[in-house]
């Protein structure tokens, strides 16, 4: 008997691989000719490949779920004949409207990504969508809300983080005013704006910058239930450069919060709720928040402040960015 491979074959429009769905047939099973051997999703379906040989299934190359490119050894078989002429794959999983036009591993990233694919406008051959195009739509999807879920923390920390890294970039943010001169802080000491039964205190996390966001969350918990039970010390509510109001915290959709003493920022933090937002030239649900800045134009202007808050947003919105925060 001779050995025979069959290679993944050109399953048509330019596609450079196909992703195993699952095997029809096991390693030294007998084959007839056409007998589906495959499931392979395309960019438009899921094909099934049958068999060019009749023969022994010797080896099967590629478990479920593997991208496996075109030309590369799929089955290995022990045969008597000869090869045949393919014949045509026959679609299990194609929709009438069809889905979009992408390969396995651009349709890996949307996933990863938090990206509907089916929302993407493909900006390729034949309109395929391409991994710019998914990069780009995941720009205007809410990473935040599963990157916080993944760590178990709520949106707070997060943003603490983020603001941290942004105040790093952007100095006055975390500075005050004297009258002699614009004072710049070494440590980032977040004041949190919190709500008690005996009116508003803004307890502090110091040296924020220093931590991760897991410490940031144990922290501002630690600071709520003192703040609620009356058991914080003067070092608790001392010393902030920078604060935070979480006014989503009640359902406030935005908030144009005072300035904590000694700050010359404080951001504000809406509910976060699934908002209509036009994302790649659609208008899809997705959950959004809206995050305001009050400033003292003595120590930054309008567009300093402008700049730090569009950079807050922009790591905010970027899944890449966000993990790199210190967890």
């Amino acid at each position: 008997m001779a050995e025979r491979v069959f290679a993944m074959p050109d399953l048509g429009e330019g596609l450079e691989e196909g992703r195993i769905v699952r095997w029809l047939v096991a390693e030294g099973a007998t084959v007839e000719l056409n007998q589906p051997l495959v499931e392979v999703e395309t960019a438009k379906a899921v094909v099934e490949i049958p068999s060019p040989f009749a023969g022994v299934i010797q080896a099967l190359h590629g478990s479920d779920g593997e991208d496996v490119p075109v030309g590369r050894p799929l089955v290995t078989f022990e045969v008597t004949g000869g090869a045949v002429a393919y014949h045509a794959m026959v679609s299990v999983d194609q929709p009438s409207s069809g889905p979009v036009p992408a390969t396995p591993p651009v349709r890996k990233l949307a996933k990863e990504l938090g990206v509907d694919i089916q929302t993407v406008r493909g900006t390729g051959t034949h309109a395929r969508v391409t991994e710019e195009d998914v990069r780009s739509a995941a720009e205007g999807v809410n990473v935040t809300e599963p990157f916080r879920a993944e760590l178990g923390v709520s949106p707070l920390p997060v943003v603490v983080a983020a603001l941290c890294r942004v105040a790093t970039d952007h100095p006055l943010i975390n500075a005050r005013w004297s009258s002699e001169a614009i004072l710049a802080a070494n440590a980032i000491n977040v004041g949190l704006a919190i709500d008690t039964q005996r009116g508003l205190v803004v307890a502090v996390i110091h040296d924020a910058q220093a931590l991760g966001i897991a410490q940031i969350a144990a922290k501002s918990t630690r600071l709520a239930e003192g703040a609620r039970a009356g058991s914080l010390t003067p070092n608790d509510i001392a010393g902030a450069t920078i604060a935070v109001s979480n006014t989503g915290s009640y359902g406030s959709e935005a908030g144009t919060p005072i300035l904590a003493p000694g700050t010359s920022v404080t951001l504000a933090v809406g509910v976060i709720a699934d908002r209509a937002l036009v994302v790649d030239g659609q208008v899809v649900a997705r959950p959004a928040a809206t995050l305001s800045l009050t400033f003292d134009h003595r120590v930054l202007d309008g567009a300093a402040a402008g700049r730090a808050l569009t950079e807050l947003v922009d790591l905010l919105q970027s899944d890449e960015r966000l993990r790199d925060l210190p967890r």
